[in-house]
């Protein structure tokens, strides 16, 4: 997080001075989104993601955290009408998640099991 912020932040005076905006910070009703998403799509998941580690393995808990920017663009999708920007490589990228998902489910399914 740190090495990511430190790039980024040296990258962004460049960044300006070819894109340049009117303001660096969100209105009002932006932030009101960004909280909405920061709260369910980061910590509502991260509480159930360790409730759930009590249940099953944490290789299953971390394929199936890779969903969460999954969950994220779909929701800006919903409430920002943003599907018209996505690339068939994010729906093939999408679908192989959610197969590698549903594939792990069906083995830990399979391997709990009683004979």
């Amino acid at each position: 997080m740190v090495g990511g912020f430190l790039v980024l932040s040296l990258f962004l005076p460049l960044y300006l001075h070819y894109f340049p905006v009117d303001t660096l910070l969100p209105g009002w009703s932006n932030f009101g989104y960004l909280l909405v998403f920061v709260i369910f799509c980061t910590i509502c998941l991260q509480i159930l993601q360790i409730q759930v580690l009590r249940k099953i393995s944490a290789f299953t808990v971390n394929l199936s955290y890779n969903l969460e920017p999954v969950y994220s663009i779909i929701l800006a999708m919903i409430f920002f009408s943003e599907a018209k920007e996505l690339s068939v490589a994010f729906y093939a990228g999408v679908s192989l998640i959610v197969f590698s998902v549903l594939l792990q489910s069906l083995q830990v399914r399979k391997e709990n099991r009683p004979s």
